[in-house]
């Protein structure tokens, strides 16, 4: 069973939503410190990146296997990642006690990412193209 396009750009977005939580997000310049999607200073703004990953996994499994009813649950999952990371852009992003956290790479990647992964999930709901036959 081979891959279409659109699965393997499914595919390539969703891994880049789980690699953009192993990077920087945000630079704090109070504290000195970085936060990613795994650490924040005492735990302040969770861990968002559980929830990402695990969101990003559906929807690796959705273009690698290729299911209908698979497709129609990577679709809620990645409505739910998309709101979730606008939620987490915003938290992170947001300024506080005067000070202003610098964005990173890592935020942006996660954020364009999440949109690309609903975008992907919408254009796979079509039932899987089957190869034609050679006559």
């Amino acid at each position: 069973m081979q891959l279409s396009l659109r699965n393997w750009i499914g595919l390539a977005v969703s891994v880049a939503l789980i690699v953009s939580c192993f990077l920087n997000w945000t630079w704090y310049p109070d504290i000195q410190k970085y936060f990613t999607g795994f650490f924040t200073e005492k735990n302040y703004y969770g861990k968002p990146a559980y929830f990402l990953i695990s969101m990003a996994a559906i929807g690796v499994a959705a273009h690698a296997f290729r299911k209908v009813w698979l497709y129609r649950v990577n679709l809620a999952a990645s409505g739910l990642a998309m709101a979730f990371a606008i939620r987490t852009f915003l938290l992170f992003t947001s300024s506080y006690d005067g000070y202003l956290p610098e964005k990173q790479l890592g935020i942006y990647v996660m954020l364009i990412a999440s949109i690309l992964n609903i975008v992907t999930a919408m254009t796979s709901m079509n039932k899987p193209s089957k190869a034609k036959a050679e006559s």
